[in-house]
């Protein structure tokens, strides 16, 4: 018996063995391509065009790696604006404020190809203020009520559908530096005036939530900035969104996300008016 069992063990082993076989997948290498994060605003600053290209499956790089040498231009139809290069892949306009409610156009010369971008920066609405609260909510992390704080707008949105916003938020603690608590896309708020339009809502405009209490404490500067975009650019974040925030069951194939941008070059040109709102956590 325990002979059968051994030679029964060994030819399982055999013929998993035997069923091993190496493949080697033909990935196609997409050419490369450059990817553009662009924003402009009405607040006076030098702004920032930062150039990056794409790589192939195989390789990883802590950063993308940077596009260099190229001709930036920024362009309202009438004056012309070139970006310095400062640093690799990092473009910016001398210090200066856009005018809002115009049409903007970025154009990029890298490599002998030619990518052109327009977007238009619409005004945006006052901020009244902006104020800081506390509520005790479930939370799926530790599975118990948890004491967690929102920042709230208080604003008169114009009559007439079609305006769009973003929001980032900083908060600075006592003794410290301002942190950003919206690094990345994930962390911004953004929405259309689609169920808000023409209000002032009672209770104002949720546009941070669930944030932890350790973050705002007592004597905080909260810093929000909001921005007043395009529907272009609107679509281009919702369509983010879609992609990043998938993995169901039913999800469909990913695919890249729609650029202002001819000749195929990846990322969006933004044209936004800003508003920025201080509050004070007591």
């Amino acid at each position: 018996m325990k002979i059968r069992l051994f030679l029964s063990a060994f030819a399982f082993v055999i013929a998993s063995s035997s069923c091993t076989k190496d493949i080697d997948f033909d990935l196609n290498e997409e050419q490369e391509r450059i990817v553009v994060d662009a924003l402009i605003t009405n607040v006076k600053q030098k702004h920032l065009i930062r150039i990056t290209k794409t790589t192939t499956f195989f390789k990883t790089y802590v950063d993308a790696p940077a596009a260099e040498n190229a001709n930036v231009v920024v362009s309202d139809g009438t004056n012309t604006y070139l970006c310095i290069e400062e640093t690799p892949g990092h473009y910016y306009t001398a210090e200066l404020a856009f005018e809002a409610d115009k049409n903007y156009s970025l154009t990029i010369d890298y490599e002998g190809t030619t990518y052109t971008a327009n977007d238009y920066m619409n005004s945006t609405i006052e901020i009244d203020t902006i104020r800081t609260t506390e509520s005790e909510e479930f939370s799926f992390q530790s599975g118990q009520e948890e004491l967690l704080a929102s920042v709230i707008m208080e604003a008169q949105e114009s009559p007439g559908l079609g305006d769009h916003y973003l929001w980032k938020l900083q908060v600075k603690k006592p003794d410290t530096a301002y942190k950003d608590l919206s690094p990345t896309y994930r962390d911004w708020t953004f929405s259309s005036d689609e169920f808000v339009d023409g209000r002032s809502p009672v209770d104002g405009w949720p546009i941070f939530e669930r944030i932890p209490t350790s973050e705002i404490v007592s004597g905080s500067t909260v810093r929000v900035q909001m921005f007043g975009i395009s529907k272009g650019y609107y679509d281009f974040l919702d369509g983010l969104g879609k992609q990043v925030f998938r993995g169901g069951l039913f999800d469909g194939p990913p695919a890249n996300i729609s650029s202002n941008f001819d000749n195929g070059a990846l990322g969006y040109f933004v044209a936004a008016s800003e508003r920025i709102a201080f509050t004070t956590k007591e």
